[in-house]
């Protein structure tokens, strides 16, 4: 229960700095992308990050029933 309180507040804290970023943007649809994403495009989006935490928290809930 904790953790998914922990990842509820996580997840809002992000979303209102987004938000004000986009604000702080005035609209602006074609920005430059930062360097550092331009890096690592996969790494820092929320959504494939997102994925990559869900099937890392099933596979060690199925490992943790198989070895139990």
């Amino acid at each position: 229960m904790a953790l998914a309180v922990g990842i509820v507040l996580v997840s809002l804290v992000y979303t209102l700095v987004a938000g004000r970023t986009q604000k702080a943007l005035k609209g602006e649809y074609d920005t430059q992308i930062d360097e550092k994403i331009q890096q690592h495009p996969y790494l820092r989006n929320p959504v494939f990050l997102s994925f990559a935490l869900f099937f890392i928290l099933v596979l060690g809930y199925i490992l943790y029933w198989s070895v139990k």
